[in-house]
């Protein structure tokens, strides 16, 4: 996965044109960074009503803290985050799905896309044995109940009896924050022409 997802490009040169405000660097890093806190702000929201942690399964940030900006050229200003996934969270919603990959079956077929489990390592076994003749454990997979307890399952024979995921209802933070961001990114650029007007009359 690259390093970081681009969630959504502002352009922050059309405001400021209208307002005849020249574009600097500065203006741009301004911009940039209430756009990341407004993405940050209703990421966070979102999360929480989903009773969601927001941690990140790679290790990487939390998703309210994923968020960065890029000045692109001379007036854009990218939205980035390095959250995984966030391209299928933000995406289209996402039906419910058989998840096939967590079966014995696609274990035995394809071991070698199962790393080796610490008690695997223990007992010497190699990442391409197979199940079936001893070379590799079966497939147990760490599941969260509704507590919030991990509980250990032994995964489904088959693909055909695969566990079937809910699927997910897009998310809808990104609207939200874009537009939020936009009105507050236009209030910082109303104020930087007041400074302009304010500069030019004491000159």
């Amino acid at each position: 996965m690259d390093a970081s997802i681009r969630v959504r490009g502002v352009l922050g040169g059309v405001a400021a044109k209208r307002m005849d405000v020249p574009m600097t660097p500065e203006l741009l890093a301004r911009l940039g960074q209430c756009m990341v806190d407004s993405f940050a702000k209703e990421a966070k929201k979102d999360f929480a009503k989903r009773g969601w942690s927001g941690e990140a399964q790679d290790g990487s940030a939390p998703i309210w803290d994923s968020f960065s900006y890029k000045i692109r050229g001379k007036k854009t200003v990218e939205i980035v985050s390095t959250f995984p996934y966030i391209d299928q969270l933000v995406g289209e919603d996402t039906d419910p799905y058989k998840m096939t990959w967590l079966t014995q079956e696609e274990k035995e077929r394809k071991p070698s896309k199962f790393p080796l489990t610490p008690k695997e390592k223990k007992l010497g076994m190699k990442r391409g044995g197979r199940v079936s003749d001893g070379g590799r454990l079966p497939l147990v997979v760490p599941l969260k109940d509704k507590s919030g307890t991990v509980v250990f399952r032994t995964a489904p024979l088959t693909l055909a009896d695969a566990w079937v995921h809910p699927g997910i209802a897009r998310f809808t933070f990104v609207q939200r924050a874009a537009r939020q961001g936009r009105e507050q990114c236009i209030a910082i650029i109303k104020q930087e022409v007041l400074s302009t007007i304010v500069r030019g009359l004491s000159k």
